[in-house]
């Protein structure tokens, strides 16, 4: 059981800000051991002082002390790929593979204002706190409607970008929520590329402007748009903005089963352009071949992994083990919860294991530690936030998860790491913390407003649904 000493009665002008004691410490740290009894403190600062076996100092004061009680203590999950904005979104499209719940998706989200995005961000980013994920990398909702092409060349009605502070919004919900994030923009091929870059460019100053100081803001990024551009020129306008302004790109790339040769071919466009490399991540990455896994890995690409997700939407299988093999680095993500429907990092864990094991028909070609490690520490590092996030190490964010394998009980723990993958889940998450701050107790999220996000949320939709001509449905009142 948890327990809360409350304040400290006697604080010490130089102590941490919080100590977290009698914790069953999963660091995830390189060098030490998988699991071990110890504690945790926490500065002013939101970052971790002090991550040590056995029992604290006894002159050890902090202005708060919890007892995790023997509690897995553990660095808050890490989703590399995801679409915060499209959590109200759940439920649509569920018999269809990727372009088909795309076109399902079109009524509300062609309708929706940058207002609506904010508040349905908002909601994506509290849900993943409740749920142990800490950071996320975030592609954002540009306010472009339309000039999706798949095929080399295909001719589509030119995109069109609604009016509104689309990107800003985004930016504003995640800190609002308390959510660490990249902040992933893409490029519509609206205008000219004189018009196009600046556009860009005139986000990223915003960012920077009003968040760079904010440790919650680790990065911009581009979602870059290849998979659904008709002509290479987006290839080299990404490649040169990644090296203008040193950014990381995240690109949605040979994820669905369908027009596979077509998705391929544009491979090679990326590699031309010279876009390829350590600050490149190709998104799902699932309809590959062995050479085009060779030429990414050589050119020391990344990719990111969404097993809940390929799942649902039947998109394949990403083969992790041949991909490591090759040296390809691999991070895993949620993606967007209307396709993850339950953003439950757990289940992200044991579905990813299934699919390896039952693929490869072998226990031992992906570990419960590996698993674990891409969904944290091994995703903080393709990102290139390692420095920050992913793993419990003095110095990076006190980004961590408090759960009981014995609330509801999981039985003894024979090995922690395996029980903690394997048989705990969302009911045995008790707390999350984020720069030391407590964001969730359980169902709880101290600070927010939810029933006001909830009714923002609700009435949006139904006003969608209305405008598409679509069924309303009620709402369903909370149980109080």
């Amino acid at each position: 059981m948890l327990l809360l000493a409350g304040l400290a009665l006697a604080v010490h002008a130089a102590g941490p800000a919080l100590l977290v004691r009698h914790a069953l410490l999963l660091t995830l740290a390189p060098g030490r051991p998988a699991a071990f009894p110890g504690y945790l403190t926490v500065g002013s600062d939101g970052r971790l002082l002090q991550v040590a076996a056995g029992e604290p100092p006894t002159d050890l004061a902090a202005a708060e002390t919890v007892d995790a009680g023997g509690a897995i203590v553990a660095p808050g999950f890490i989703s590399a790929h995801s679409h915060l904005f499209m959590s109200p979104l759940r439920g649509i499209g569920h018999t269809e593979t990727l372009y088909g719940w795309g076109r399902a998706l079109e009524p509300l989200l062609s309708r929706a204002t940058a207002e609506d995005i904010y508040w349905f961000t908002l909601h994506g980013s509290l849900d993943f706190l409740r749920n142990g994920i800490t950071t996320a990398y975030d592609f954002t909702n540009s306010g472009v409607v339309g000039g999706q092409a798949v095929g080399v060349g295909e001719k589509v009605a030119p995109p069109t970008l609604r009016p509104g502070p689309w990107e800003e919004n985004q930016l504003r919900a995640k800190v609002d929520a308390g959510l660490r994030f990249i902040d992933s923009a893409g490029l519509p091929r609206v205008g000219s590329r004189e018009e196009i870059s600046p556009r860009f460019e005139g986000i990223l100053a915003f960012a920077q402007k009003e968040f760079g100081g904010n440790p919650l803001f680790l990065k911009m990024a581009i979602s870059g748009g290849l998979q659904r551009a008709p002509t290479k020129e987006t290839a080299w306008l990404e490649a040169g903005l990644m090296k203008k302004h040193g950014l990381l790109n995240q690109a949605h790339f040979l994820e669905s089963p369908e027009r596979v040769a077509e998705q391929q071919a544009k491979f090679d466009w990326y590699e031309e352009a010279g876009a390829l490399g350590p600050g490149f991540i190709f998104g799902h990455f699932i309809q590959t071949t062995p050479d085009l896994v060779r030429r990414a890995a050589a050119a020391g690409a990344a990719m990111s992994w969404q097993p809940a997700s390929n799942s649902r939407l039947a998109s394949g299988v990403a083969d992790i083990v041949a991909y490591r093999a090759a040296g390809l680095r691999v991070a895993v993500g949620l993606d967007d919860q209307s396709c993850t429907d339950i953003a439950d990092p757990f289940e992200n864990l044991r579905i990813g294991l299934a699919l390896i094991r039952t693929r490869y028909k072998d226990a031992k070609v992906l570990s419960v530690a590996d698993m674990l490690y891409l969904h944290t520490l091994g995703s903080a590092e393709v990102l290139g936030i390692a420095d920050k996030v992913g793993s419990l190490e003095p110095g990076k964010f006190a980004d961590f998860l408090i759960v009981d394998p014995r609330s509801p009980d999981t039985g003894p723990l024979h090995d922690p790491v395996a029980s903690y993958v394997l048989a705990c889940g969302l009911r045995n998450l008790k707390r999350v913390y984020v720069g030391g701050r407590l964001v969730a107790a359980g169902d709880i999220l101290p600070g927010a407003d939810e029933a006001r996000v909830r009714a923002e949320v609700d009435a949006r939709i139904a006003r969608l649904q209305a405008e598409a001509g679509l069924m309303v449905v009620p709402a369903v009142p909370s149980v109080p």
